[in-house]
């Protein structure tokens, strides 16, 4: 299986219900941005509340999150559904798991090297691969 985004593939991720539902979501997205390795949008909600949606590749399984009601039950909801269709209208897509991720590389970049130290020790502290990893390194 690739990391192709489809309109087949949103409507197995999410049932035949989200699916319809999320078609006429598609003018609801108020706000998307493509990212290195996800997409975040907001989405208007039937209740007017604007939801947070995500999604990602998690290998090659497309991984939807939202703030929404059903979405925080842990579903595919329709939420999800009109963002994944509005990348499709655009002609864009969600990135894949291994792109170069350009945003984060950047901001490490512009960090002074002591919060970069700090940030990395307390990662490390916490994670005992990454520390051997680091000690390693000597």
């Amino acid at each position: 299986m690739s990391t192709d985004l489809t309109t087949e593939l949103l409507l197995h991720r999410a049932g035949t219900k989200s699916y319809w539902r999320g078609l006429t979501y598609r003018d609801a997205v108020l706000s998307l941005r493509v990212h290195s390795r996800y997409v975040a949008a907001r989405v208007r909600g039937g209740d007017d509340e604007a939801y947070a949606v995500e999604l990602s590749w998690s290998d090659t399984h497309l991984v939807g999150s939202c703030t929404c009601p059903h979405g925080t039950e842990g579903f595919f909801c329709k939420h999800c559904v009109a963002v994944g269709l509005v990348l499709l209208d655009r002609g864009e897509t969600v990135p894949p798991p291994d792109a170069e991720d350009v945003e984060l590389k950047d901001v490490l970049r512009a960090l002074p090297p002591e919060a970069l130290r700090d940030l990395l020790y307390e990662q490390a502290a916490g994670d005992l691969k990454l520390r051997a990893r680091i000690i390693s390194a000597l």
